[in-house]
């Protein structure tokens, strides 16, 4: 087998894997590409630059690939297009911004002192912490005099969940959504001017080969989120670990669901994970918010030993913004449902 014929291959599979998403396979063979699309364009505009560089490649195969290559770049960056950064979304500012910080540890991690530190340094009004087990939250216990309020979820599976924060607190519920396995945090508070507002910290399960071997829990869990929020008038902020990147079909379906908005929108991807690899990075860790709340910052902060680059972010609580619920028709409400209940049967099947 000559060169040609190699690269042949290679952009075939390039191809073909580009658009496996499409399909909308749960498997996550099949949602490979949609986490990886960045780094996709630039293999795809790779093979062509090797394409032009070939001798004896001009042939009819390679002209099919070519043009194929350039179908599948442009459909990434027609996917990807409307989080890259535009321009500042920021327009309107506040005294009584507050601040959040999620970050997923890494269980295994042992950097606790370097967490702390980074805490400390960004004092941030509410913490939100992923992965946490007892011997995180036994660390960690160094923070809780700065925080008013501290709800702990310590787990051994990579699931726990921490929460800390300096705000009021009216009412705070942990829920199981699809599996005892994955919790999530769903907490009323109030800013410093009294105005009231709904967090919800959260991290379902990926697909992937060591985890689940379909998205179909994670999808459920969305949804039942997505659901819950749609239920309140109160505005609402997201974050967390969503085991999706921010242009999938799940994370598009949640914000409709939900009427919230992705706060990367034409404000920049901000890959957070794996830390180690700048150059494979992807936005798993998201934020979403209710248009009653404006989001003036939104930044990763340096790698510190966990797989994930923490989130951090400002905003603040408009509350002459009058909010109003988009229309779901019933095909959409339909297939809510079936994802729902295609979740609840996977996690007694795949747990």
């Amino acid at each position: 087998m000559d060169i040609n014929h190699i690269y042949l291959i290679l952009s075939l599979i390039f191809i073909v894997m580009s658009f496996l998403p499409v399909f909308n396979i749960k498997h996550w063979f099949f949602r490979m590409a949609d986490y990886l699309r960045v780094q996709f364009i630039v293999l795809l505009l790779l093979m062509l630059a090797i394409g032009f560089a070939l001798e004896g490649g001009d042939t009819i195969y390679n002209s099919i690939i070519f043009v194929l290559l350039l179908v599948s770049v442009l459909h990434h960056l027609i996917i990807i297009f409307p989080y890259v950064f535009i321009k500042n979304k920021s327009v309107l500012s506040s005294e009584n911004k507050l601040s959040l910080l999620s970050v997923n540890v890494l269980q295994e991690n042992k950097n606790y002192g370097g967490l702390i530190k980074m805490i400390k340094e960004v004092n941030p009004d509410i913490l939100l912490t992923m992965e946490t087990n007892k011997e995180w939250e036994k660390a960690l216990s160094e923070i809780e005099l700065d925080f008013e309020h501290t709800y702990k979820i310590p787990k051994e599976n990579r699931y726990g969940m921490h929460l800390f924060t300096q705000l009021k607190v009216e009412e705070c519920r942990v829920h199981y959504l699809i599996s005892e396995e994955h919790p999530s945090i769903e907490i009323r508070l109030k800013d410093k001017e009294n105005n009231e507002f709904i967090f919800w910290g959260i991290h379902p399960p990926p697909p992937s080969p060591t985890e689940k071997p379909t998205s179909k829990q994670k999808e459920a869990e969305l949804m039942k989120v997505a659901k819950s929020i749609r239920k309140h008038q109160l505005p609402t902020i997201v974050s967390g670990d969503f085991n999706t990147v921010c242009w999938s079909k799940s994370s598009k379906q949640f914000a409709k669901l939900s009427n919230l908005a992705d706060a990367r929108l034409k404000r920049g991807i901000y890959g957070t994970f794996p830390a180690q690899f700048w150059f494979l990075r992807f936005p798993v860790d998201l934020l979403f918010h209710s248009e009653a709340i404006v989001v003036t910052q939104l930044k990763t902060l340096p790698a510190w030993g966990s797989d994930h680059l923490p989130l951090f972010s400002e905003f603040f609580i408009c509350s002459s913004t009058f909010e109003t619920k988009n229309y779901i028709d019933s095909e959409f409400k339909e297939e809510v449902n079936t994802i729902i209940e295609e979740g609840k049967k996977a996690a007694v099947e795949e747990n």
